[in-house]
């Protein structure tokens, strides 16, 4: 291949490029690469352990590659890898400066030669994982409770072992900070996990999964959950503890106390659909479920941050559906605050619209000038709490963040194409 026909618009340019011996094409489809570029680089981290980097360009006479370059412990610029999809295979060339190294060329070879032989070697590794339910509400003392075992997306959900009082920090009037008990019903998930090692991506996959999961189930009971323990493999045991969790500030409260209530919830019959919905969407959906959940987190003990992550939820679901319009020569976004209103509008009363839009400024001052308006200003004391006399900071924690976190959630759910549903029901 000739050195002419390659393009220099990321400033390298190879004095050439051959295809690399015995291996010009190979039968690695296109849905099939970042595996084949996993076993490749496996081998060459283990043989060299010098790293390597990756990007994404075009070249004239061979179209989009993925180019991958080695690095060394000396320095030396050794050849590049370029990898061309080509109707169900791959091409495989190398480019580089100076003059062709044979033994250069043989590492490349070498690496594709092992990748290839490792191909399709995944695993499917079996794990469990606790989540648990927060505390949103500092006078709340109880939870959400899993009416039975549920099945969904090839996980099982169930009760860990019953109602699990955990000790909490509160703040209560003429006391102060005090620790108090927070009852709660842990759920045990088990799944699996379809990956290369779990030391390498398959942990990481899975917490990730986990992470999306505990958004959606706090959006279905517009409540707070989390990843308590895991994921593990679900034969590992902790020697020392008391109960059914790790940590030995949790207790077990009997079936038959006054205190092992509980709201009853159902696994939501659109978990798993809204679960590839997410997946599939362009990041946008993503990341406005996970902001909404960083909202729920902070909300108890951080709701000026609590309303900066329920604004951007809402400004990220919004653009889902309005491309937002940018400045021609900054290219920062515009008109963020009308596109925020016409978007809370659709779930909110007028009155409530209007309320909300004017804290957009609030959101605004504590991003720009670190501004808080909540009870942390107090500890998360609320003061008098008078009849008689309004209390700005009564109003935002308990007024604002609120509406925003509802506007938020029914925007999402929205989104998924779920309807509002009551609390604990399913659809």
């Amino acid at each position: 291949m000739d050195a002419r026909f390659v393009t220099d618009a990321n400033k390298w340019t190879p004095d050439w490029v051959v295809e690399l011996p015995d291996f010009a094409t190979v039968a690695v489809p296109d849905d099939a690469k970042d595996e084949f570029h996993h076993h490749l680089f496996v081998f060459m981290r283990n043989e060299f352990n010098h790293g390597y980097s990756g990007r994404t360009i075009a070249v004239h006479g061979v179209g989009r590659v993925n180019e991958w370059k080695l690095n060394t412990s000396d320095g030396r610029e050794r050849p590049r890898l370029w990898v061309a999809s080509r109707e169900g295979t791959l091409a495989l060339f190398l480019a580089g400066q100076g003059e062709p190294q044979d033994d250069d060329i043989e590492t490349w070879r070498r690496g594709v030669e092992t990748a290839l032989s490792s191909h399709g070697a995944r695993q499917q590794v079996s794990w469990t994982a606790i989540l648990s339910q927060r505390q949103t509400f500092p006078l709340a003392p109880s939870g959400d409770k899993l009416s039975s075992a549920e099945a969904a997306g090839g996980l099982t959900f169930r009760l860990l072992d019953g109602c699990i009082a955990e000790d909490v920090p509160v703040n209560m009037r003429g006391v102060g900070i005090m620790i108090t008990e927070r009852f709660h019903w842990p759920i045990r998930v088990d799944g699996s996990t379809s990956c290369y090692s779990w030391n390498e991506d398959g942990e990481w996959r899975t917490a990730q999964r986990l992470r999306t999961l505990s958004a959606l189930l706090s959006v279905a009971w517009e409540s707070c959950w989390t990843l308590r323990e895991g994921p593990r493999d679900p034969a590992v045991e902790f020697a020392g503890t008391t109960g059914p969790l790790i940590g030995t500030s949790s207790r077990t409260i009997p079936e038959d106390s006054p205190l092992a209530t509980g709201r009853p919830v159902t696994i939501p019959a659109w978990l798993e659909r809204a679960e590839l919905a997410v997946s599939d969407d362009a990041k946008l959906l993503e990341s406005a479920l996970l902001m909404h959940h960083e909202g729920v987190l902070l909300g108890r003990d951080h709701s000026s941050l609590s309303l900066v992550c329920f604004v951007a939820a809402i400004e990220t679901i919004a653009q889902i559906s309005k491309r937002p319009e940018r400045c021609r020569e900054c290219k920062s976004v515009l008109s963020s605050a009308q596109r925020f209103r016409d978007a809370i509008k659709t779930v909110l009363d007028e009155n409530e619209t209007e309320a909300l839009a004017e804290a957009y400024s609030k959101r605004s001052k504590t991003v720009h000038q670190g501004t808080l308006y909540g009870a942390e200003i107090r500890m998360n004391s609320m003061g008098a709490m008078s009849l008689f006399l309004s209390d700005p900071i009564l109003g935002f924690t308990m007024g604002t963040v609120t509406t925003a976190q509802r506007a938020s959630r029914a925007l999402i759910l929205a989104k998924l194409g779920v309807e509002s549903p009551e609390y604990g029901q399913s659809d």
